[in-house]
């Protein structure tokens, strides 16, 4: 009895004590908060790497990162300052806009918030997509994704690409096929449909004629299908399968929806985009007639002024982890020229440079053309810009990054005001970089090495590190010897390893730094000397981070490798 009676007030209490507990609030879940960080603060990438912050969006002076309460704390203990905005909230819509106008900015207060980033860019947060068709036709917009990418702190060499200026009797023929009857053609097809609007079922016509038209030139294009507000829209989709390494991948695109101020009824969208689709109809006309190494995938984007809508579901459900995207083409207003002789503006990001510097190069001597390369980060609102999501490589060329064409969005944006002489010679320009992107199999030439590889060894001393790396490649019929190619852009300034022809088909290479990426191509030469074209790319990246240790160090390269 006594013990019984002993143990009976532990039992009351402990039953209290779940009692109590059960009444306590569970521990609640912060979700996650956008802020926006300034550039240039010391180590700044390598420390959004160390924690795998979400970048959303990169602008000229800032990035737009989502981070958790604790990578926020982080930040700042490692000193990183940042602005708060406000918590993230799957359910609703995000994206950055181009807001010029007060009374542009009022109206869009009235459909949710705006918070300035930078400049004339905006952070704005609605309730639904269908709140967008209410936006100022006068507004660019770009839709955040749902996820980031995380940045990788990169050593950039900061050259200019350079190309040979010699012409290339190839790229002439290519580049002489560019048809301003056929340009003309297109255009006005396209603005025969009245609008083009996303939501309109003009735009499915549209959609279906392009999808027609690659299936004319004996192509297999596929929709991509997406739902915006409840309206059907098409992404159209072809490729030209590439005859070496199919799974390296050169894009060219354009947007085909149009809109204006009477949007549902009247959006001839001439110079926006009926002439960037144009250009890349007669791009996919011109070099079906040609064998590629790597394969050209041509797509026509929907819902661009939507917010880019059409061009962020590819990145998001259509990118191939078997494929490499070698670089992207982005053509936007390419017809419109407001004084003689107009440049054509190629607009890039560091990551791009090469591909801006390339484009430039081509227009240039095959244009021809006056062009100039600008690097801008706030230009985002173009379907490049879905690509630098990604960190691909991806260029928009256009007649002027300020868009001074007076037709702007409006109804008067007609082939009557288009400049077909400028208009060729943007189309020239570009198609010539598509095709230098995908090699065009010469006839007479020996073919490229194929199945190109690499393995590697890691040495580390307490001064210094090492990388060795071993290509092979498989021998091509007839070939007198080798040559092996490295740089450190993906592109361009390529140094030629051997002084002689290497007469077997491997090669070994010490690096003497770690800090640089490095990028490797093998051609194959004949016994009368002729050069066939690079074989596909292999990289090894810079290590990131000077504490990492080596087995991180090797992890890392191993993975790059693999993509």
């Amino acid at each position: 009895m006594r013990r019984y009676r002993a143990k009976q007030p532990s039992y009351i209490i402990l039953g209290l004590l779940f009692l109590f507990l059960g009444f306590l609030p569970s521990k609640t879940v912060v979700p996650p908060r956008l802020i926006q960080v300034a550039k240039n603060q010391p180590n700044l990438e390598a420390i959004l790497f160390q924690e795998q912050i979400e970048c959303l969006q990169e602008l000229a002076q800032s990035y737009l990162l989502k981070a958790g309460r604790v990578e926020c704390l982080n930040l700042r203990r490692q000193g990183i300052n940042f602005r708060f905005l406000p918590f993230y909230d799957p359910t609703k819509v995000y994206l950055v806009a181009r807001i010029r106008q007060e009374t542009e900015l009022d109206l869009i207060k009235t459909l949710g918030l705006a918070v300035k980033l930078e400049e004339n860019d905006f952070l704005v947060v609605i309730r639904s997509l269908e709140v967008l068709d209410e936006f100022p036709v006068t507004v660019k917009k770009k839709l955040l994704p749902a996820s980031g990418l995380v940045l990788t702190p990169q050593t950039w060499l900061g050259e200019e690409y350079t190309w040979r200026l010699a012409p290339d009797e190839l790229y002439e023929n290519l580049a002489n096929q560019v048809s301003t009857d056929n340009l003309l053609y297109q255009v006005t097809a396209l603005q025969n449909f009245g609008t083009r609007y996303t939501l309109t079922s003009n735009c499915l016509s549209a959609g279906q004629y392009l999808y027609d038209y690659f299936l004319s030139l004996g192509l297999q294009p596929r929709y991509q299908e997406f739902y915006l507000g409840g309206y059907l829209c098409r992404n159209v989709i072809a490729d030209l399968p590439g005859q070496s390494y199919p799974e390296q991948v050169a894009i060219i695109c354009a947007h085909y929806d149009s809109t204006s101020d009477q949007r549902w009824t009247l959006a001839p969208g001439a110079d926006d985009n009926a002439s960037g689709t144009a250009a890349v109809m007669e791009a996919a006309r011109i070099l079906k007639n040609y064998p590629l190494d790597f394969t050209v995938r041509f797509i026509l984007f929907s819902a661009e002024e939507q917010g880019l809508v059409g061009s962020q579901y590819y990145v998001q459900d259509k990118l191939n982890p078997e494929e490499t995207i070698l670089g992207v083409i982005n053509l936007d207003m390419i017809a419109y020229a407001d004084q003689r002789p107009e440049d054509l503006d190629v607009i890039g990001n560091v990551a791009s440079s090469w591909l801006a510097d390339l484009t430039v190069n081509m227009t240039q001597v095959y244009g021809v053309a006056p062009a100039k390369k600008i690097i801008d980060y706030s230009f985002i609102y173009s379907d490049h810009a879905s690509f630098w999501n990604k960190n691909i490589a991806a260029i928009c060329a256009i007649e002027d990054e300020n868009v001074p064409n007076p037709y702007y969005h409006k109804t008067s944006d007609t082939v009557d005001t288009l400049n077909f002489e400028f208009f060729q010679s943007s189309s020239r320009g570009t198609l010539v970089t598509l095709a230098d992107l995908a090699q065009p199999i010469r006839p007479g030439y020996p073919p490229s090495p194929k199945q190109f590889s690499l393995s590697l060894s890691y040495y580390a001393s307490i001064f210094s590190s090492l990388r060795k790396v071993y290509l092979i490649w498989s021998q091509v019929p007839g070939a007198s010897g080798y040559n092996l190619y490295r740089g450190n852009y993906p592109r361009g300034h390529y140094q030629k390893l051997n002084s002689n022809l290497i007469g077997e088909n491997g090669y070994q290479d010490i690096l003497l730094s770690s800090d640089l990426p490095y990028y490797y191509a093998v051609t194959a030469v004949d016994a009368q000397g002729r050069e066939s074209n690079f074989s596909k790319l292999l990289m090894i990246p810079a290590d990131i981070g000077s504490g990492s240790s080596l087995l991180s160090q090797w992890q890392r390269l191993i993975f790059g490798l693999r993509n």
